[in-house]
C-alpha cells in the first residue's frame, strides 16, 4: 500500500503486460514457461556455485534446506509480531 501523500511513480519498461486478454489456456502455458526459465536459472545458478564436477542434486538439497529454514524463520517471526501486537491491543 502506498502510503498517503505519495505516488507510485511509474515506469513504461517495469510495468507488467496485463494478461487478462488472453485465453485461461494461453495463461496456463506462459505460467509454465515461467517456471520453467525459472528451474533454468536456478539450475544455472547452482550449477555456477558447484562447477561442472559437483553434485547438483546435493546442491539443490542444500539450497532447498537453507531457503526453508529461512522462510520458516520468517514465517515463526511473523506469528510472534502479531501475537505481540494483539496483546497490545488487549486481544
Amino acid at each position: 500500500m502506498i502510503p498517503p501523500g505519495r505516488q507510485r511513480l511509474k515506469f513504461a519498461e517495469t510495468d507488467l503486460p496485463s494478461v487478462s486478454h488472453l485465453s485461461l489456456e494461453k495463461r496456463i502455458e506462459l505460467w509454465a514457461e515461467l517456471v520453467d526459465e525459472n528451474e533454468a536459472l536456478l539450475k544455472a545458478g547452482l550449477k555456477s556455485r558447484i562447477g561442472n564436477t559437483g553434485d547438483p542434486r546435493a546442491a539443490y538439497r542444500d539450497w532447498y534446506s537453507r531457503t526453508m529454514e529461512e522462510r520458516d524463520k520468517l514465517q515463526v517471526a511473523l506469528a510472534e509480531n502479531l501475537t505481540r501486537r494483539e496483546r497490545s491491543h488487549g486481544q
